[in-house]
């Protein structure tokens, strides 16, 4: 996405969206892609950014774990009151042997890795608007 496009999909002034998105790029999470292809008028293509998946795991959330997960649910809240057509869905809390667990969650970490590679920009011509949410955490044992 552009940073003209960031801005017109937050609603937030096109000044903003360029310094955080250049921000975050010189952070390592979001990458400048190549956009050569894109130009719609004379002159330098906009500079383009894609979301770098890979760098989730370098970032400390060690502080404000509850209220990121609260701020998941919400947003999963305000997803779920708008969707139009359920796909697939499952939730379970499972006892499974440790290696069961561990390709469970190697499969979710090809999905979260899958839907941020083949993610297009909002509005794409024949792109489907989709949520996707991928959680697999071990919770502590109940006797």
């Amino acid at each position: 996405m552009s940073a003209s496009e960031i801005a017109e999909e937050l609603g937030i002034a096109h000044a903003a969206a360029s310094y955080h998105a250049r921000q975050l790029a010189t952070a390592g999470l979001l990458k400048i892609v190549d956009a050569a292809d894109r130009r719609s008028s004379p002159g330098r293509p906009p500079v383009r950014y894609r979301y770098v998946p890979a760098t989730g795991d370098r970032l400390d959330r060690s502080g404000g774990a509850d209220e990121l997960w609260e701020a998941t649910a919400r947003e999963l809240q305000r997803r779920l009151h708008a969707r139009t057509r359920h796909r697939v869905g499952a939730d379970a809390e499972v006892w499974m042997r440790p290696q069961d667990f561990e390709t469970v969650c190697d499969l979710a970490q090809q999905i979260s890795d899958l839907i941020h590679e083949r993610a297009r920009q909002p509005h794409a011509k024949g792109a489907v608007h989709g949520s996707v949410s991928v959680f697999a955490f071990e919770l502590a044992s109940s006797h």
